[in-house]
């Protein structure tokens, strides 16, 4: 909910430089993303807004340092999936309230999907493909996933099980080296992002089979999703800019129309699409709460079905 105006309003702000919470350090794509939304916005608010990297505990750090912040609209959080919805069915406790702490201002990326792909040498093409292949050979095969980021994780897994395989699941904890490992063939599938994929894909040692989104990813067109071949299975992941719980609703506003304007001109759509992020624009902070709702939903759907058991 968007609290009513106190002592501060968008006809004085920003006064002061506004800082960006960002749930990683520096250099990860997460980070690049809410630098140039940073730079983007300060150009035409009239006062900077840095990054600040609070990386650590699965982005929890970031998350309570933001929801404990004071309310007066110089804080605000870079937030995705992981942090507003994955957490809530890994963690038993959490040190803040995705749903209670937080305002919504934005939607960044309402597409942030993940991507199944394959070592070149196995000879599959298509996912129906893959799936035959694995019947054929039970326990020949391994998915690769990185622990750290959740939507991986339970993509993984959520395809092995809707697909009926017992392909051996492979955690790692960092993301370069799941993907050397499938384009060396310790490993013969993965899922990861797209971006993620991208240099292996390019130098053609791992091949691009599906993407989990609903609906196919502009920048790929004729890569299907994996719900066209294995139904249900549907993970379109989001970034978004939040406020602590009790911001000013003008400041909200004003910080959504400026957001707005930055992601449709010219250029950031096509930086996005080189992370594997697609965004329909900012949206209102309504829609932004929306969508977030909608994924904390679907991912305690996804929770219960794969019997996760909190940490």
């Amino acid at each position: 909910m968007i609290a009513l105006s106190g002592g501060a309003n968008a006809d004085n702000w920003p006064s002061r430089p506004i800082k960006l919470i960002v749930p990683t350090g520096p250099g990860a794509a997460t980070d690049v993303m809410a630098r140039l939304i940073a730079d983007g916005v300060s150009r035409t608010l009239g006062q900077a807004m840095f990054v600040e990297n609070v990386p650590g505990a699965s982005g929890i750090l970031a998350h309570e340092t933001a929801a404990r912040a004071t309310p007066d609209g110089y804080t605000f959080l870079f937030t995705n999936t992981s942090g507003m919805a994955i957490n809530r069915i890994s963690f038993k406790q959490l040190p803040y309230d995705p749903t209670r702490d937080f305002t919504a201002v934005a939607v960044v990326c309402n597409l942030a999907p993940q991507m199944l792909s394959v070592n070149e040498a196995l000879p599959v093409t298509t996912v129906a493909e893959l799936i035959a292949y694995a019947k054929a050979n039970p326990g020949k095969l391994s998915i690769a996933f990185d622990n750290t980021a959740g939507a991986a994780a339970f993509g993984a897994k959520l395809f092995n099980k809707r697909a009926g395989l017992d392909l051996v699941e492979v955690p790692y904890r960092s993301a370069a080296q799941l993907v050397q490992d499938v384009a060396g063939g310790i490993n013969q599938v993965m899922m990861s992002s797209i971006a993620a994929a991208n240099a292996m894909v390019q130098a053609g040692k791992v091949r691009r089979l599906a993407v989990t989104s609903d609906q196919r990813f502009p920048g790929l067109p004729d890569l299907p999703t994996l719900r066209e071949t294995v139904p249900g299975i549907v993970m379109n992941g989001f970034f978004a800019v939040v406020a602590p719980a009790g911001t000013p609703a003008d400041i909200v506003v004003r910080l959504n129309r400026e957001i707005g304007q930055y992601l449709n001109g010219p250029d950031i759509r096509q930086r996005l699409m080189t992370f594997g992020l697609a965004t329909d624009g900012g949206g209102t902070p309504e829609s932004a709460a929306a969508t977030i709702r909608k994924e904390q939903e679907q991912w305690r759907a996804v929770g219960k079905e794969l019997n996760v058991e909190p940490q």
